[in-house]
């Protein structure tokens, strides 16, 4: 065999080669973008989500206090400690009696693959919410606490007129972990 023949069968080999190398390694390249791009994309959703947002959570109050009807309402304040999440508090109230009727609780939350997960101070279960649609104006969705077979609808819009003096006076930054970042009135205090 001669020396050019010799030479062209092992270009198109180590060729073969090279690209059956390529094709195997794709997988892992692959998902190291899926990766990435989650990363991304979490931390721009907890950018997002920095701020107060005001609205209704269809059958929360039945869910967690006893309490059902149309006349409540929820605000939820979101600060960032870093990249993926930080603390937070929220207030439900009676839109008829706010100063009377309420429940303020601190929260711990983070965004991770795509999800929030909400740590309340109260010791309630864990708030998951995986479906969602977050913009720098609306924030809406179903929330899974883990304990009953269905989702809690919300729909909340960025609100940055709502006025936290009333509930978060006398109240350390930060989600308190020792049972004291909450507190009721009224209605959710029974």
């Amino acid at each position: 065999m001669s020396n050019i023949l010799k030479n062209t069968i092992m270009k198109k080999l180590f060729t073969y080669l090279t690209v059956m190398m390529a094709l195997a390694a794709m997988p892992f390249f692959t998902s190291c973008d899926a990766r990435f791009w989650e990363d991304v994309e979490d931390r721009a959703e907890a950018r997002t989500l920095e701020g107060t947002w005001s609205g209704y959570i269809d059958t929360y109050f039945y869910d967690r206090f006893g309490i059902s009807g149309d006349t409540y309402r929820t605000s939820m304040y979101f600060e960032r400690e870093n990249s993926y999440g930080g603390w937070g508090y929220e207030v439900d109230y009676n839109t008829y009696s706010r100063y009377d009727d309420y429940y303020y609780c601190e929260f711990r939350w983070e965004v991770v693959n795509g999800a929030i997960r909400i740590r309340y101070a109260d010791s309630w279960n864990d708030v998951y919410i995986y479906d969602y649609v977050l913009d720098d104006y609306y924030f809406s969705g179903s929330m899974d606490d883990g304990c009953r077979d269905r989702r809690v609808n919300f729909s909340l819009s960025y609100d940055s007129r709502f006025e936290w003096d009333y509930w978060t006076r006398g109240v350390t930054r930060g989600a308190s972990n020792d049972g004291t970042g909450f507190k009721a009135s009224g209605e959710f205090a029974k």
